[in-house]
């Protein structure tokens, strides 16, 4: 198997829906008057993030992955560059569910992107702080910081069948020291 590595990018795209890029926009300009300057990509990593933090799905596998871009709607194509351990946490999401990695991000941008900004703004020195702290301490989880760890191991491939066991683990980071917050920075997202 091909070894994967939280320093090293996986280069692709998804399709997201006009009316989400514009609120990812929208959020970014708010940032922005907060003196936060974020890329498409790191906001998207986080959002990311938010969704494989919160997802509880205990269906069965669906038969395939969910058409996301159907006709009559306008998308457009972005491009994303996530380091290789979520993407491959993505991945394993996306097959278990039957849902895409657009449609994470499309549910992520409308679901979690409220909680990022209360999050990141409650701490930034402004005038208005003090909302965003009151905003964020009205939810009814707030989630510390945290990693996601991805592994993968082949138990059996022959002509028999193939048995392999996927993990993806969400590490608090208030949970660790600080050595072991080095340790994590290396292997985890």
């Amino acid at each position: 198997m091909k070894e994967i590595h939280p320093l090293r990018n996986k280069k692709t795209s998804v399709s997201l829906p006009h009316v989400s890029y514009r609120r990812l926009c929208a959020a970014r300009m708010i940032f922005a008057r907060h003196g936060i300057r974020y890329s498409d990509q790191e906001i998207y990593r986080r959002l990311f993030k938010y969704f494989l933090r919160n997802w509880r799905g205990r269906g069965k596998k669906t038969n395939t992955l969910r058409r996301y871009n159907a006709d009559g709607k306008s998308y457009e194509i972005q491009p994303l560059y996530i380091n290789q351990v979520l993407y491959a946490a993505l991945w394993q999401r996306a097959l278990h569910s039957g849902e895409s990695i657009s449609r994470m991000l499309d549910v992520a941008i409308r679901v979690y992107l409220p909680r990022m900004l209360e999050d990141l703004l409650r701490s930034v020195r402004s005038r208005n702080s003090s909302y965003w702290q009151a905003r964020y301490g009205r939810r009814a989880r707030q989630y510390p910081d945290f990693f996601i760890n991805y592994s993968c191991q082949t138990r059996n491939n022959d002509e028999n069948g193939l048995e392999y066991l996927q993990v993806a683990r969400i590490i608090s980071k208030g949970d660790c020291g600080p050595m072991q917050i080095w340790d994590l920075l290396l292997t985890c997202a």
